[in-house]
């Protein structure tokens, strides 16, 4: 039976399906999604108006909601049960993250509104509840619905220049994000009050039919995302970094089970002390798939009949294509070094590197001009240096005349 990250308790193995998330399965058990009502008021004087369901993550529900204080309409974020628990402990640590990046606002970083716990239904537990200015989805979302081909490059650059911004922003507030990747990269919302109350006359939320659960019988609300912009429309939006959801206090991280293994950092994957520099090397993934698609591929291969295994497929890559080295000073710091390093700074199974350029990858996919290869690979190059010292801060990249367009 498996953990659950956020309380360490055991997860049932239940025979259920379910439409959307699991809806209706204990918070001790890992879940306890919240089972909101259209129509339902939460918050402090019952201030927030259940409208519609907008998506669903791996721990919480987003939903609109309209705000009968002030007559807008904003987005609220939903914790399952269990991760209000861990929240709680002090194991999760999105509410100080959002509180630290909005104490002074910024229009690329996610702004926090409002937050409040509410009592759940069933086994679900209590929710924590985060209200936050409403979007128009996410850039993997958008990207596959609306753009779906090769992004323009002015696109691309502004969409990572944004982010930059708010990255920036959030280490400044002592954030690490930990998480970057396009799914939580955020498109801003031009629709008017008028605007949405038209939409939902058009197009009215919805519930899917009864379903099972282990908590009875349940009527799930169906995800009705807000239409992403046009292509043309994009140039003119602005992009906010957000779902801080894995975000740790820079200099104090709460666990180092951090980003997909695909974006995993050097110093992650080997153990030793990290930082903010975590989010630099992963910026620095986002802006090869952004532009070139996806970097690593950690996953068991041969080479030169050396078999290696996922781990020691990614730190092989690693090494080829930064054309770095992972030095003493970083290996002797770090736990799990000696799984896979000798004595001399090698990998032990020996398998051989070969120098494999960033221009070199990117001109084979023709998509961008000579000069445009030699300052994306530049940009690269100083995101995505083993030795995390040695990598820019988000400050300093904000300078580099790649992004200069915007």
């Amino acid at each position: 039976m498996p953990l659950s990250p956020a309380t360490g308790i055991h997860s049932e193995v239940v025979d259920l399906s379910f439409e959307e998330e699991p809806l209706g399965m204990p918070a001790i058990t890992g879940f306890g999604f919240p089972r909101f009502e259209f129509g339902e008021f939460l918050g402090p004087d019952r201030r927030y108006k259940i409208v519609r369901k907008l998506g669903r993550g791996l721990n919480s529900t987003t939903w609109l909601v309209h705000d009968e204080q002030s007559r807008n309409y904003f987005a609220l974020k939903g914790l399952t049960g269990n991760n209000t628990v861990g929240t709680e402990k002090g194991l999760l640590w999105e509410r100080d993250a959002l509180l630290r990046v909005s104490f002074t606002p910024n229009q690329n970083c996610l702004t926090l509104k409002d937050s409040f716990t509410v009592v759940g239904k069933g086994s679900a537990g209590s929710h924590l509840c985060f209200v936050t200015p409403l979007l128009a989805g996410d850039v993997k979302y958008v990207w596959r619905s609306v753009w779906k081909d090769r992004l323009p490059l002015p696109l691309t650059k502004r969409i990572l220049l944004h982010t930059l911004r708010g990255l920036a922003h959030a280490h400044k507030c002592g954030v690490v994000h930990t998480d970057l990747k396009p799914e939580n990269i955020f498109v801003s919302n031009v629709m008017s009050t008028s605007d949405i109350d038209t939409l939902l006359v058009v197009d009215p939320s919805r519930t899917h039919g009864a379903q099972d659960s282990s908590d009875g019988i349940v009527f799930p609300c169906v995800s009705q995302p807000f239409p992403g912009p046009s292509l043309e429309d994009s140039m003119n939006r602005t992009y906010i970094l957000g779902d801080f959801g894995s975000a740790q206090p820079i200099g104090k991280p709460l666990s180092d089970e951090i980003t997909p293994n695909a974006l995993r950092p050097p110093e992650i994957i080997l153990g030793a002390p990290w930082d903010e520099k975590v989010d630099i090397w992963t910026f620095g993934c986002l802006i090869y798939e952004l532009v070139g698609g996806r970097l690593w591929r950690p996953e068991p291969c041969t080479v030169n009949d050396v078999e290696l295994d996922a781990t020691e497929t990614l730190l092989h890559q690693i090494m080829c294509h930064t054309i770095d080295d992972f030095e003493a000073e970083l290996l002797q710091v770090s736990r799990n070094a000696a799984t896979w390093f000798d004595l001399g700074c090698n990998l032990k199974k020996g398998p051989k590197l070969y120098n494999i350029r960033y221009e070199d990858r990117i001109k084979r996919l023709n998509i961008l001009s000579e000069a445009e290869v030699e300052s994306w690979a530049r940009v690269l190059r100083r995101c995505l240096r083993i030795n995390p010292a040695q990598r820019c801060s988000a400050e300093e990249l904000l300078s580099d005349p790649w992004f200069k367009q915007d």
